[in-house]
């Protein structure tokens, strides 16, 4: 029985996080509120605080329950290919199945740090953007090691790519007009791998 009561809460917890999820990507944590929440979820506003300190609470629970394991799945998923920058490649496709399969994720991941100037404050050992820069130029150390790129400023790469993924991503999530982001990931590897000189 208790086992079961156990199950069952975690279930509720579970619940309340993703609609939470869904709720502040919709409308950006400042804007969202406790209410809403429950709204969404369908359950009463005081079932939220059985579970939840606050809506503060709620948001770092969402960022690392689900967007956590969210991002270290898509490095998990692609650290055992050899080649470096095939990783890296595949990286960027892992990262636009991420955005296309949940929109949600992606728009929170996106929007809250643009709407919320005290987002890395209030959770300074929680940057999803950070985590992906540290890759990248952990890459493309490794990628000039192997011989496959030639020696450059690591952090300037992984900004530069980052930088195009977030902002790619922002403008798919915001604008009304198509953006093929399958497409895009093949151009930037299309000019990664070739450059941008016209050869003689």
């Amino acid at each position: 029985m208790k086992t079961k009561r156990a199950a069952n809460r975690r279930n509720r917890r579970e619940m309340i996080l993703e609609k939470a999820m869904e709720v502040f990507a919709k409308n950006g944590s400042q804007g969202s509120t406790i209410a809403d929440i429950a709204k969404a979820a369908g359950i009463a506003q005081g079932t939220v605080y059985v579970y939840f300190e606050s809506k503060e609470d709620l948001l770092n629970e969402c960022m690392q329950e689900i967007i956590g394991p969210e991002i270290e799945e898509i490095i998990a998923r692609t650290k055992d290919i050899e080649d470096t920058m095939e990783r890296l490649f595949e990286f960027f496709n892992e990262h636009i199945n991420l955005v296309e399969s949940k929109p949600f994720i992606a728009r929170l991941l996106t929007m809250e740090n643009r709407q919320n100037e005290n987002f890395y404050s209030q959770w300074p050992n929680f940057n999803p953007l950070k985590r992906y820069l540290d890759y990248v130029e952990e890459l493309a150390n490794d990628a000039i090691k192997d011989g496959r790129i030639r020696p450059l400023d690591t952090k300037t790469f992984a900004y530069m790519i980052v930088g195009v993924m977030d902002l790619a991503m922002a403008q798919w999530l915001t604008t009304s007009q198509s953006l093929d982001m399958s497409q895009m990931a093949d151009s930037i590897r299309d000019i990664i791998r070739y450059g941008t000189l016209k050869k003689d």
